[in-house]
């Protein structure tokens, strides 16, 4: 009799085994995703918890990642998926297919306020040249004219791990401008200025240019490596994502992270 228990309950356990399903996330894009001891925090790591907990064959575990570390790990097939790369087909074939989009993202130039041509009415990046950049490592954002600039060294770029760092070295005159999400910035402004590594005068010495576009943060999956549940889930967190959106439950996501009307 014990025996048979034990293979009913291990038939029983077997029957509801959940899939363990591991997500990289971006270790440092506050507040839309980061690192923070073991644990991802961040709107796009809340929006994937709140979808995929209604996916009760799979274990989704959040795994944090240095930004370019991530694509590789991507590109090589040996992770399924990552957030939040924007829809750059082209420029990252590895990733396919991209999931609905979950949040729209506006980029914008941001520069000391040295850069007198930093408006937001400023021809980009015709009137940026002679400028250095700093970029968060990994980041293919800014458009092809800025990245045939840079190629043609009319422009400087200078990879950084992010954008507290990018930040700190315009304030100091390292660096002149940079390019990425409006809200991310501010964002890190505010906690930089709760650290006191930043003073509130400080803020005087950054200022907002030209919106450049307005970008969509997805889930990326690997178009390599072997993970045979790979379009089932794909379907699954769709629909997931889809309800979540029409039932307005983003919106207490965000203000979770930015206040209400952060916009």
């Amino acid at each position: 009799m014990r025996v048979w228990c034990c293979l009913l309950l291990g038939l029983c356990m077997m029957a509801h085994a959940k899939t363990r399903v591991e997500i990289l996330a971006d270790a440092a894009y506050p507040p839309y995703s980061w690192q923070e001891g073991k644990e991802v925090r961040g709107i796009y790591a809340d929006i994937i918890r709140e979808v995929t907990s209604a996916m009760p064959d799979y274990e989704v575990v959040l795994k944090p990642m240095p930004w370019r570390r991530g694509l590789s790990m991507v590109e090589q097939g040996s992770a399924f998926a990552i957030f939040p790369p924007y829809y750059l087909p082209d420029a990252r074939p590895y990733i396919w297919p991209y999931s609905q989009p979950m949040l729209d993202e506006e980029l914008v130039v941001m520069c000391g306020t040295t850069v007198a041509a930093n408006t937001p009415q400023a021809n980009f990046p015709a009137d940026y040249g002679g400028l250095r950049f700093g970029m968060n490592a990994g980041f293919a954002i800014g458009g092809d004219a800025f990245w045939q600039a840079v190629k043609e060294k009319k422009i400087d770029v200078e990879e950084v791990k992010s954008n507290r760092e990018n930040l700190l070295k315009i304030v100091r005159g390292r660096v002149d401008c940079t390019i990425n999400d409006r809200l991310s910035l501010l964002y890190e402004l505010l906690n930089m200025i709760k650290a006191d590594q930043l003073a509130v005068a400080d803020m005087s010495l950054l200022k907002q240019g030209p919106v450049l576009s307005k970008e969509q943060g997805f889930l990326g999956y690997s178009r390599n490596g072997e993970y045979p549940y790979k379009q089932v889930f794909i379907d699954q967190f769709d629909k997931g994502l889809y309800q979540l959106k029409k039932r307005d439950g983003i919106k207490p996501i965000v203000e979770r992270y930015l206040g209400k009307s952060p916009r």
